[in-house]
């Protein structure tokens, strides 16, 4: 039986229409529910309503294990907004549901908080016997008759006064500890978990707009804003309640009469901040979001830095940076606007209350019903109660800036990634060898919609094979290559391994068998063998040799430290680094190699020893391997080529059969490519002659030659001499 969960009627139609019936549903679904999986209907909403408008609008009901019609119930209406408003206009309590995350937060550190508050009971106690203190010793002093502390002689009571008030400042000290500490280890979990979310999602989460600036600021400001609120705020706001009520308690006790002055202040400064709170928490989250724009504009310039100085772009990037930054300013002044006029409307009526004590508190000492250490005592307490007022105000304020916050950081926590790495089935174990099948193949990037890269893509990658794909860019091949690493999921039709659905397997477990050498590798601050190593920090120093060794990383031996030496993102030449993610990928003993244009930006040297390097992995049978190149050295090296044209291939087979071919695609390709070369020789002909006086061109050690007039190497069937450094275009 299908099982539902979680199901809003109001969610499945659109404002103003009435509810369809969700039997209809069911035959969309038959594959769902074969499988007995759950069935979450937000995720596919849109299909939904497509389905259910082509039926009728009888009255919504499900259907019952014996075929009759069970009444689908709308879902319970709580509260007073959900008895009044209609179902669609309910608003959703999304403050009351991020202070309950927060809360859940700090759930760990439970014992800490607990002591802390203990403390914090302790030292706003003694905070709050001073002004009491205070009033009694203005009495003792002033009339004979007035008693001090329990009776005691002033020396005894004022050292008594002094102990306490240690005692006090060791529990605030304590307090402030226990918190800071309670605070760092909330933060560091969250950042935590936060980043290891963000490790999970899909590639195109994380490369789109705003992308990496976004979530470097979620990992920083809003995570510590958030930590900040759920202990040092709370500790103050916790303190200001405690001062406010023991201050309002004392107050009642010394004079009621004054106290209800004091309080008559209280209902429209609590208004005036539920209202500032609310506005503060829409602002703190669009100002959030702006300042992730910014950090993703600085990140994008700075770390293409050399870029942006040979464009002399640097103008063009401050200006840029200057509208966030802009953008981030006028969010600030429509914040201080409402802070001035808030404090300054506080203040004011704070002001207005003292004076109003004053002035009754007099009257009321002339008359004899209360001591001129009575009102000073009141006076102290008022103002202790102002500023607790003040800090409960202060804390709800920020309390919402972190609720703003943490919306942006537990969208993050909860988002699940488009391609899920914590479900599937793992490998069969001993099994890494099978042939890889893509079957009517559709693909659109998430975010271009609407344009096709491959269009109902069928091909086949047999087992421990090398096969080369070639064509224009823009045609799809790297794309192939995503989808084999799961990167992205197929539009519609599917990619198999030995007959099985690749998104039926865990994604690690799929990956762990595949390796992949980009056209620009990275490299991490570490080590050279820290590089290579990469995933895989266990391995023995003797198995890194052994890789850099097969990877003609030989310039590793010349460095002071070897494989020993640190390295940067760009401390190595492009050649350097290939080879370096070459050896990554041999360490790995990958059953699926995909090579990304590995020599499309290397020199003739460079390329060469990478080309020695990858000959090597193509000699072992054991590893497929996916060539995406223009290099005819690379594309020769295959033992079958597939031309890609307009998201299909077009033709396929061995180099030096679709090299001889008349009208072949990929003949045509290499002809314009031929052209270029021949006239790169000429150029290179006339230059020589003008030194040497001879009209041949020297062969460079490691590659073909090409003759200067430029010899079809096609029709002589020199189709494997074809030079070396010459890109497919």
């Amino acid at each position: 039986m299908l099982q539902i969960r979680a199901i809003r009627a109001t969610s499945l139609c659109t404002p103003g229409s009435s509810l369809r019936p969700l039997a209809p549903l069911l035959p969309h679904l038959q594959h769902v529910s074969q499988s007995r999986q759950k069935l979450d209907f937000r995720e596919n909403i849109p299909s939904f309503r497509r389905a259910l408008s082509s039926h009728g609008n009888p009255q919504p009901s499900l259907a019952k294990k014996d075929g009759s019609q069970r009444p689908l119930s709308p879902p319970p209406r709580k509260g007073i907004l959900g008895r009044i408003l209609p179902p669609t206009l309910v608003p959703p309590p999304d403050g009351v549901t991020s202070f309950r995350k927060l809360i859940a937060l700090a759930y760990p550190e439970r014992k800490t908080l607990a002591c802390a508050i203990g403390l914090l009971l302790i030292s706003s106690s003694v905070s709050m016997s001073v002004p009491y203190t205070i009033g009694r010793l203005i009495d003792y002093f002033s009339a004979k008759d007035a008693q001090l502390l329990l009776n005691l002689p002033p020396s005894i009571a004022l050292a008594a006064l002094l102990g306490v008030f240690t005692v006090g400042a060791l529990a605030n000290s304590g307090r402030v500890l226990l918190m800071r500490l309670a605070g760092q280890r909330i933060v560091a979990r969250l950042r935590e978990r936060a980043y290891s979310s963000a490790l999970q999602q899909e590639v195109e989460m994380v490369e789109k707009d705003p992308g990496v600036g976004d979530i470097m600021s979620r990992l920083s400001t809003d995570t510590n804003m958030v930590g900040e609120s759920l202990t040092g705020n709370l500790s103050d706001g916790l303190r200001a309640l405690v001062t406010a009520s023991v201050g309002m308690s004392l107050m009642v006790y010394l004079s009621p009469k004054l106290t209800l002055v004091m309080l008559s202040v209280v209902p429209p400064i609590a208004l005036g901040s539920f209202v500032y709170g609310r506005y503060l928490k829409k602002l703190s989250n669009r100002t959030q979001e702006a300042l992730g724009e910014m950090s993703q504009v600085a990140q994008e310039s700075l770390s293409a830095l050399r870029t942006v100085q040979a464009f002399s772009a640097r103008k063009w990037e401050e200006n840029k940076f200057s509208e966030k930054v802009a953008n981030i300013l006028d969010l600030g002044k429509k914040e201080a606007w409402a802070s001035g006029i808030f404090y300054g409307s506080t203040g004011w009526a704070g002001n207005l209350t003292i004076l109003t004590l004053l002035g009754y508190g007099g009257t009321l000492v002339s008359r004899g019903e209360i001591s001129v250490g009575d009102l000073t005592s009141l006076l102290l307490y008022s103002a202790f109660v102002g500023n607790a007022l003040s800090m409960l105000t202060s804390f709800f304020t920020t309390l919402m800036r972190a609720v703003g916050a943490s919306t942006r950081v537990f969208s993050l926590l909860e988002r699940k990634s488009a391609i899920p790495t914590d479900t599937g089935v793992q490998l069969p174990p001993g099994i890494r060898e099978g042939v890889i099948k893509f079957e009517n193949v559709s693909f659109e990037y998430p975010s271009r919609r609407g344009i096709s890269v491959l269009k109902n893509f069928s091909f086949t990658i047999p087992v421990g094979g090398s096969t080369a794909i070639v064509g224009k860019s823009g045609s799809g091949k790297s794309s192939i290559q995503s989808l084999l690493l799961r990167f992205y999921d197929p539009t519609s039709g599917r990619i198999t391994f030995n007959g099985q659905d690749i998104r039926e397997f865990n994604v690690h477990a799929w990956r762990s068998m595949m390796s992949i050498v980009p056209q620009d590798p990275v490299l991490f601050a570490g080590t050279i063998a820290s590089n290579i190593a990469y995933g895989s920090p266990e391995t023995p120093r003797e198995e890194i040799e052994r890789a850099a060794r097969q990877a003609n990383c030989e310039f590793v031996w010349d460095m002071p430290n070897g494989l020993d030496t640190t390295i940067g993102r760009s401390s190595l030449s492009g050649g350097q680094r290939q080879r370096i993610a070459i050896a990554r990928a041999l360490l790995k003993r990958p059953a699926l190699l995909c090579l990304d244009e590995a020599t499309s930006a290397l020199d003739a040297v460079s390329e060469l020893r990478v080309n020695e390097a990858i000959e090597k992995i193509l000699e072992s049978r054991h590893t497929t391997s996916i060539i995406v190149a223009h290099r005819l050295s690379t594309i020769s090296r295959a033992e079958r080529i597939a031309v890609l044209e307009d998201g299909a291939i077009t033709e396929e087979g061995p180099y030096s059969l679709l090299a001889l071919r008349e009208n072949s695609r990929f003949r045509a390709l290499m002809d314009a490519q031929l052209q270029a070369a021949v006239q790169d020789r000429d150029a290179l002909s006339s230059y020589s002659s003008s030194l040497d006086g001879q009209g041949q061109v020297a062969e460079e050690p490691g590659t073909g030659a090409v003759d200067a007039q430029g010899v079809d190497l096609f029709d002589t069937g020199k189709a494997q001499k074809v030079e070396e450094e010459t890109p497919l275009r």
